[in-house]
């Protein structure tokens, strides 16, 4: 134990016996002073630095191994502000004050470099864990320091070695990589200049095929009119029929007019006739009226002596009467007769003069189509003749595409025996890099081998 005066620690079980014979306070408090002593214990005899902070920050606990970083012993430590103590200008905060403020355990990453007191460099590795009370609260926080300053070492040795190796294989890859590359500009600047000229062949090649498909294409283009312009002359012949036969079936239908304008005036003659009939019979109706009139009135004068006169009187009476209304009804009838052959008459002469301008147009689309089939037949010639010359020209392109393939494939032929040379050049060089790869392979296993990079700082 750290401290006289504590009650024993060890029991049966090998933890603090409680003892029966104290109040629980007393119990209570041995048992405190047990636990306390294992934790001063514990920071006392671990074999890597170790220091605790409360919650303000102060050092509570210092250990021998923290002397051999800092130079510092327990008693000058305890007590102080840790950032105070083993601060840097850029550290405002000790790993283990971090923790105590967050609550949250680290464990660093970098490595810490610093010197002694005694000139040495040093080498560490931090981490800490918060403390808890008995509440939950953050007490203070624990800060493990690891000593790493001869895995450090170790590893710059390594580095030097692997350093001048490299600097020595790299040398020796570049003076190889030089007369490769060398050997490899020479072939490829002939290669170059092959391809160049390949390139140039392709090009006009490809304008000459380009060329003689447009040139093909246009003669098949120039068949196509010549068909097109071919269908459209047949078509305007035999819209031209067509157009000569409605002409005739409009001379046919001006003659129905014609004929129809003469039966028409014919049944305007027989209505009027039908009027003068129907004036006629109109006049003896009221004549028959006035007799009827007139014998009634003999027969009033004449008294009872003219009864059969009188009854004689009344049925002409009647008769007018009943001729009176079929006269009325015929003069209905004539007045609708009347009527149709008016709106007939208008018809007619509606029709006649649509017939007129439908005659008036279609000679007139006759004369286009005339002129329409002359046209087609004008391009049919100039399509035959086009066609006749963009053969010629298709043949020739031909002619001239064979003569730049040959001469393509020749150059060609050289080009691959330079680039045969090239990559048997380039192969050489391939293993040279694959040496200083293998190398550099090797100087990376080492990188991950160590794992450990120092960062210069003279704190916490």
């Amino acid at each position: 134990m750290s401290s006289s005066g504590t009650p024993s620690r060890t029991g049966s079980d090998g933890l603090f016996d409680s003892p029966t014979d104290v109040d629980e306070t007393e119990r209570l408090r041995r048992e405190r002073d047990f636990w306390r002593g294992v934790f001063e214990d514990f920071v006392a005899e671990f074999p890597e630095a170790v220091f605790v902070v409360d919650d303000d920050g102060q050092i509570t606990h210092w250990n021998e191994k923290n002397e051999d970083i800092g130079g510092l012993t327990s008693e000058e430590a305890i007590g102080e502000v840790a950032h105070d103590l083993v601060g840097t200008e850029d550290v405002q905060e000790t790993l283990a004050e971090t923790v105590v403020r967050t609550d949250e355990p680290v464990r660093e990453e970098e490595i810490r470099t610093g010197t002694d007191p005694d000139g040495n460099r040093w080498h560490i590795r931090a981490s800490a864990v918060p403390l808890h009370a008995p509440d939950g609260r953050v007490a203070g926080s624990l800060e493990l320091i690891t000593q790493v300053t001869e895995l450090v070492e170790s590893r710059r040795a390594v580095e030097t070695a692997q350093t001048r190796i490299s600097d020595e294989v790299e040398t020796a890859v570049v003076e190889l990589l030089d007369a490769s590359e060398e050997v490899a500009d020479s072939s490829q600047y002939i290669e170059s200049t092959a391809l160049d000229k390949v390139d140039s062949l392709e090009t006009i090649h490809g304008e000459i095929e380009s060329l003689s498909a447009t040139v093909e294409e246009i003669a098949a283009q120039t068949d196509d009119v010549a068909d097109q312009s071919e269908r459209v002359v047949e078509h305007a012949e035999a819209s031209v029929e067509a157009t000569d036969d409605a002409l005739e079936l409009m001379d046919e239908v001006a003659d129905l007019a014609d004929d129809l304008e003469g039966n028409r005036r014919a049944l305007e003659g027989q209505v009027d006739d039908i009027t003068d009939v129907f004036t006629a019979i109109s006049d003896i109706v009221s004549q028959i009226n006035i007799l009827a009139l007139n014998a009634n009135i003999e027969a009033a004068r004449s008294g009872g002596d003219a009864d059969g006169f009188g009854v004689v009187a009344d049925e002409i009476k009647e008769l007018a009467d009943q001729s009176r209304t079929e006269v009325d009804a015929i003069e209905e009838t004539v007045e609708t007769v009347t009527d149709i052959v008016a709106r007939t008459a208008e018809s007619i002469d509606h029709t006649g003069d649509r017939v007129e301008r439908a005659v008036a147009r279609t000679e007139d689309v006759r004369a286009r189509q005339g002129d329409i089939a002359a046209a087609a037949n004008e391009t049919v010639d100039g399509m035959s003749e086009i066609g006749v010359a963009t053969d010629q020209q298709a043949a020739g392109a031909e002619e001239i595409t064979t003569m730049v393939e040959d001469a393509v494939t020749d150059l060609r032929a050289v080009v691959d025996e330079i680039g045969e040379l090239t990559d048997a050049n380039e192969r050489h060089a391939d293993r040279v890099r694959e040496v200083r790869q293998r190398v550099r392979d090797v100087e990376g296993q080492l990188d991950t081998a160590g794992g450990i990079d120092g960062k210069s700082n003279d704190g916490d």
